[in-house]
């Protein structure tokens, strides 16, 4: 009888120990994959930001120029972010973390679409201020969201922050954010001030 014990005893030691070796070794793998995605992802990310203050720059002047013509046009070209070009483990996130990097290039569909839309009814040339403003707003969010999601990414595996160095494309893409803002609310006072 004491040996049919030992033995279901063992029997249950030994399936306890397999199950928290596997667990072991599939956290260990879980972990490494959050790294390598968070490292992969975050670095995108950073370089999507750094085109999006770019694109905050461009007024649609060569050279502080107009084109031959007389016209503003876009100068620099939208930067693209597609989550499904990295070929990486995405469940070894948490599921918001995933979801808002999943969810970006939406964002970044909807951020072109409001930039097109400005362009197509709002803008008149030859400057086309109205579509300008409206590309430098919206990419100037997708760059502090970029560098915002990049940071969680970051933190989430304990990588270090980016060293931002001299130039820093959060402040510049984040102050002009605020003054387009600022102008916007301006115009709109005065608009319902001479509207009365």
């Amino acid at each position: 009888m004491e040996s049919a014990v030992f033995g279901l005893v063992g029997v249950a030691l030994g399936a306890l120990l397999t199950v928290a070796r596997e667990w072991w070794f599939q956290s260990r793998k879980d972990k490494k994959d959050a790294e390598y995605l968070s490292i992969l992802v975050s670095c995108a990310l950073e370089r999507y930001a750094a085109h999006c203050a770019e694109v905050v720059g461009d007024d649609g002047l060569c050279e502080g120029r107009p084109d031959e013509n007389g016209y503003s046009s876009i100068q620099v070209q939208a930067p693209k972010f597609d989550s499904h070009a990295f070929s990486v483990e995405w469940k070894a996130l948490p599921a918001l973390l995933m979801y808002e990097v999943l969810d970006f290039p939406y964002k970044t569909e909807l951020a072109a679409q409001s930039v097109s839309a400005a362009f197509e009814y709002a803008a008149t040339p030859p400057d086309y201020w109205e579509g300008f403003e409206e590309r430098q707003l919206q990419y100037a969010r997708l760059g502090l969201a970029a560098l915002e999601l990049a940071k969680k990414l970051r933190v989430h595996v304990g990588l270090p922050l980016r060293d931002i160095g001299e130039w820093n494309p959060s402040e510049y893409m984040e102050r002009n954010k605020t003054d387009i803002e600022s102008r916007r609310k301006e115009r709109t006072t005065q608009y319902i001030l001479t509207d009365v």
